[in-house]
């Protein structure tokens, strides 16, 4: 009987640690959020972004040349993952559930949700092209698809020819909340990843190597390094000079990961070694090849707990910056 309660207070501590708690977010940069209380109870939901990393890629490579009378040829190795399992319609269902039940909380606390259409008469969208959700875009980052859901629209000031969004250097967020009669702004943006990538090279040695496993986790952090983005749920209304009257930002203090099996147990390698010769003391031209190794894997995921654990964990933390909101207007 104890070994039984054993490992069923082992097995409640499992559950406990696979869900999002207010220990794993931390309120960054908030302030006057008692002002809240007195700002409209009208909302523009100015952002609602999902990335999901479906490709990830690394490269380890050495330089040929001679080394303690040896003339070593370049490594160069390649690897690509895919993820394997969930496709559009899947990301889409996602996202669209997470965003219906967003809506609904908000409406629930007394939120009047404001249309693009309103939102699309200020001054600050005059000029900005409105854009339909409901797609999938993998030009925002490398390796990420970025998810937006349908019936939903938003406001960007340009687009390239590659597809890359663009919305000025500074944020509108003060300007666009009084110019909507100091409606509450909220911008949502969270990431998933599902694969690590580690390289190794070496020069001495003439090797290089990439290795890759499943880390699928709700991340604090979109890294791409032209295009960072943090995991948050901000909420700011009015204007005070150069900024907004008062915020309550919720983000990711760390990475979550899921406790159930959505990815198997496995790992994959690809290395590259160096052809070498001994260089002869009458050599005057030596062929060395070059080893150049591209590869792909597929990572597949269970395609039910994938949408699950993303449905879940993005419910919880949505939750949360919703009772931080809710604690501050009533």
């Amino acid at each position: 009987m104890k070994n039984v309660l054993a490992l069923i207070a082992l097995l409640l501590s499992l559950h406990a640690q696979a869900q999002l708690t207010e220990d794993d977010v931390v309120g960054h940069g908030s302030f006057k959020a008692k002002s809240f209380k007195n700002a409209p109870k009208r909302i523009f939901i100015n952002s609602f972004n999902v990335y999901f990393q479906v490709f990830g890629s690394a490269r380890a490579s050495t330089t040929g040349g001679e080394m303690l009378g040896t003339l070593r040829g370049n490594t160069n190795v390649v690897m690509g993952v895919a993820l394997d399992g969930v496709d559009t319609k899947d990301f889409l269902e996602v996202t669209n559930a997470v965003y219906q039940h967003y809506l609904s909380q908000l409406t629930a606390m007394g939120y009047e949700i404001i249309t693009t259409d309103e939102a699309g008469k200020t001054e600050v969208y005059k000029d900005w092209v409105k854009k339909d959700g409901g797609e999938l875009s993998a030009s925002q980052s490398v390796g990420f698809l970025k998810v937006t859901p349908n019936n939903y629209g938003y406001f960007i000031k340009r687009e390239t020819a590659k597809g890359k969004e663009k919305s000025g250097v500074f944020a509108n967020t003060g300007v666009l909340s009084k110019q909507l009669n100091d409606a509450v702004i909220a911008d949502v943006n969270m990431t998933f990843y599902f694969v690590q990538m580690k390289t190794f090279d070496n020069e001495f040695l003439g090797y290089s190597q990439v290795t890759g496993k499943p880390n699928f986790h709700f991340a604090r952090l979109l890294g791409d390094v032209k295009n960072q983005v943090l995991s948050s749920a901000n909420y700011a209304f009015g204007k005070n000079l150069t900024a907004t009257e008062a915020g309550i930002n919720t983000t990711i203090k760390k990475g979550v990961w899921s406790k159930e099996p959505v990815f198997p147990d496995v790992k994959f390698k690809e290395s590259a070694a160096a052809a070498s010769k001994a260089i002869p003391d009458y050599a005057a031209i030596i062929f060395v090849k070059n080893n150049n190794v591209g590869t792909s894997h597929f990572l597949t995921c269970n395609a039910e707990l994938y949408k699950k654990e993303t449905k879940r964990m993005m419910t919880e933390f949505l939750d949360i910056s919703l009772k931080r909101l809710g604690e501050n207007i009533n």
